[in-house]
């Protein structure tokens, strides 16, 4: 990236965002625009909100010029680093300081550039969110590892009933707004704050099942009282969790967002762990993350 010329990356911005013309679902204002080398912009992502831009690089990295004619609202740059986690800081454009409202296929959900590491959407699941609002009418939904409760709500547009389960109060309570940002009553769904292990063995116990069940958990995790929690080693256990509180025809959506596993090593996982021969469907990463390939999304049908 260092060595193009500016007229070269501006000229491979602008292509990129031609390419996002046509490939995004409806009603949608939040994207990936720039996905690294997908875009021959090798070290760059951008993600847009409602005009505004998240510029995201690794350490180091030496950014060119952002002209306003790019023609985004506002500009931050989030720096990827495992070791500190900061909030994106702001550039150019206005200074966004309250959240914001953004657009997916017609549905509302609310970002924060101020809220640390995590804005509040994660951008690659759109399809996941697009395939689960299409499906699930008349369901019960299980979120798990709920975060902000995007897959909630789109359950919810969808006409299922949604139990979010996550271990934070704060994400679940800004799950409800987005609920609410959607016109969805949050009192006609469950926000449970809890482990989200403990509540599937609870749930199981007291003979409790689901339609369709999330499973999208962090890569790691530590807590005082679950202890740790790696993805390559615990995911079986999770599906296992899954699978006895499942209705007979009930779905699973399994994602793993890793580069250390493969689709290959990820499907097998599923396969070790699941019950008879189940139907296990790939879906690939959205087409505006030409670049990407750490997302493993499979949908389990018996």
């Amino acid at each position: 990236m260092d060595s193009q010329t500016p007229s070269t990356w501006s000229e491979k911005i602008f292509a990129a965002h031609r390419r996002r013309e046509g490939i995004l679902l409806p009603a949608t204002d939040t994207y990936r625009l720039v996905d690294g080398d997908g875009d021959s912009l090798g070290g760059l992502a951008i993600d847009v909100y409602a005009g505004h831009w998240l510029l995201q690089t690794r350490p180091g990295f030496v950014l060119p010029a952002f002209p306003p004619e790019f023609g985004y609202r506002s500009l931050f740059l989030k720096i990827l680093s495992a070791r500190d986690r900061q909030a994106p800081i702001h550039l150019a454009g206005e200074p966004i300081t309250e959240p914001f409202l953004a657009g997916e296929n017609g549905m509302r959900f609310w970002i924060n550039f101020q809220a640390g590491y995590s804005q509040g959407l994660f951008l690659d699941q759109r399809e996941n969110r697009d395939e689960i609002r299409r499906t699930v009418a008349g369901q019960t939904v299980l979120n798990t590892f709920a975060y902000t409760c995007a897959f909630g709500v789109a359950a919810a547009l969808g006409g299922a009933r949604t139990v979010n389960v996550d271990l934070s109060r704060h994400y679940l309570d800004w799950g409800r707004r987005n609920y609410e940002a959607n016109g969805l009553d949050p009192s006609r769904h469950d926000f449970i704050y809890g482990d989200a292990l403990a509540w599937l063995r609870r749930f199981a116990r007291r003979g409790e099942r689901f339609d369709t069940v999330v499973l999208d958990p962090p890569t790691f995790s530590r807590d005082r009282k679950a202890g740790v929690f790696r993805i390559e080693e615990d995911y079986g256990m999770i599906v296992d969790l899954a699978c006895a509180v499942l209705t007979k025809r009930g779905r699973l959506l399994c994602c793993a967002n890793t580069h250390r596993l493969s689709a290959a090593q990820f499907r097998a996982i599923l396969r070790h762990a699941l019950p008879a021969r189940p139907s296990i469907i790939e879906r690939r990463m959205p087409p505006d993350f030409p670049g990407s390939d750490y997302l493993k999304s499979f949908w389990v049908e018996w």
